[in-house]
């Protein structure tokens, strides 16, 4: 073989090298953007989700406040806002003995109306649904309050 072809070979073995070497650093450069941006993107979802834990920790504590000091607030009616807030804040608290309570109020009135549909009742309708919802409230009212207390102190929110 004659020196040309060797360095017109050895030539194109560099020029392939360099170019597998710029192709592989590009698409190194690449993955470490794309690790980046998810990295940002999980901490944006994580400061979102913490957000999220805060602002319904802070609305169970308000709701559990109120059922014990608010008279415009009944037991009931907290109790069903209190399932809602505690299935989306950690739904294994409403296994809590001490908890259980809300979830038997809440299904045990889950046929009464609320809101418009409550507004649009006849009235000796919604009298009867308050009749049994004091009835209901009178039975587990301890139990209620009990829950209600635990949760407005912060016991099992943080």
């Amino acid at each position: 073989m004659n020196n040309t072809l060797i360095y017109g070979l050895i030539a194109a073995g560099l020029v392939a090298i360099t170019v597998l070497a710029a192709i592989i650093f590009r698409q190194l450069q690449q993955e470490k953007s794309r690790k980046t941006q998810l990295a940002a993107q999980e901490a944006e979802w994580l400061k979102q989700f913490e957000a999220r834990q805060e602002y319904l920790s802070e609305s169970i504590r308000l709701v559990a406040h109120a059922i014990l000091h608010d008279e415009k607030m009944t037991a009931t009616e907290g109790c069903i806002r209190l399932k809602v807030l505690l299935e989306n804040f950690r739904p294994q608290l409403l296994q809590e003995e001490t908890l259980q309570v809300i979830t038997e109020v809440h299904d045990k009135t889950s046929h009464i109306p609320i809101k418009d549909e409550w507004k649009a009742l006849p009235k000796k309708l919604k009298l009867e649904y308050q009749r049994e919802m004091e009835q209901l409230e009178q039975g587990h009212l301890n139990a209620i309050q009990g829950a209600a207390k635990a949760l407005s102190r912060g016991q099992y929110l943080s």
